[in-house]
């Protein structure tokens, strides 16, 4: 199940959060395409293998296929689903009469309500493009590993044709002051798990946002049953940040991989907006800090 909390309604100039600037629509509707058709390109049962010399498009069955229900979740008359005509048998429109603000909180409740009925539950902002096919085969190594109180979270990035960024993982720590009051990064700082060739490593993380998280059906149970599910703390950020990465930071010890290796798990930020002026705002250094470092700012 994937839960993703749509909103749009051009109403300033310049925005931060480009769900609500003038001159943004075509950017939010390419971005929201593109999140709904990935899922289904990545982790969708409709994909086939042309054959020329039969003139046939052979479907792949793969051994566990992934059945995808995506429920697009919005509030009035604000938002871009009635432009989605060619995907609407790709998703289910959920509406509200919700606080855009809050309209997070209610895509919580559709995956409490959905719980015991899916082996993983995504909440997935409107621009986060998710394009591996493994994702949910490497969230099941890592959970199988380390039990279902490790939260592991995807890398968040940006990409441009432009050097000298070309890439650049968005959310890869913050001043370690914001979420120090809701969690403790020194609690198991460091997995690892061989993968392939290699082992991976994860660590805990100042910045645990991710655009997105994805629960098995056991973390979904977890943390429903914890203090912190819709607690309404919109403490956090802001009320947005907070749906998405509050309440799991204070249930689960959340992990990310660690930036050598950020690859590993990695989702697109289809609405970029640190890429272009990173070399304005950071200077660009070869190494970063030992763990346990403070960074000096957000």
């Amino acid at each position: 199940l994937i839960v993703m909390p749509h909103f749009f309604k051009a109403s300033v100039q310049v925005a931060t959060n480009r769900s609500t600037q003038i001159g943004a629509h075509d950017e939010r509707l390419r971005a929201l395409i593109a999140a709904i058709s990935s899922l289904h390109q990545a982790l969708g049962g409709s994909t086939y293998g042309l054959d020329h010399g039969e003139r046939t498009a052979w479907h792949m069955s793969p051994a566990a296929p992934h059945a995808l229900d995506i429920v697009i979740v919005t509030t009035g008359q604000s938002h871009l689903v009635d432009e989605l005509a060619p995907l609407q048998r790709m998703l289910r429109h959920h509406s509200t009469d919700a606080d855009p603000l809050m309209l997070g909180f209610e895509c919580h409740k559709l995956m409490r309500d959905s719980y015991g009925r899916y082996d993983y539950y995504g909440y997935v902002e409107d621009d986060i493009v998710i394009t591996d096919p493994l994702f949910l085969r490497k969230r099941r190594l890592f959970d199988e590993k380390f039990g279902p109180y490790a939260l592991l979270q995807p890398n968040r990035y940006e990409a441009s044709p432009i050097p000298p960024v070309t890439k650049l993982y968005v959310d890869y720590r913050l001043a370690a002051h914001v979420t120090a009051p809701y969690q403790d990064i020194a609690d198991q700082p460091r997995l690892e798990l061989s993968f392939l060739d290699d082992v991976i490593a994860y660590e805990r993380t100042s910045y645990p946002s991710s655009g997105c998280f994805f629960l098995s059906d056991n973390q979904l149970g977890i943390w429903i049953e914890s203090p912190h599910f819709l607690d309404s703390d919109i403490s956090y950020l802001s009320p947005l940040d907070s749906a998405v990465t509050l309440s799991v930071m204070k249930t689960f010890r959340i992990y990310k991989p660690v930036l050598d290796q950020a690859w590993f798990l990695e989702v697109l930020h289809a609405s970029p907006r640190w890429i272009g002026s990173v070399t304005q705002i950071a200077k660009l250094a070869a190494q970063p800090p030992a763990p346990g470092i403070p960074s000096t700012g957000k």
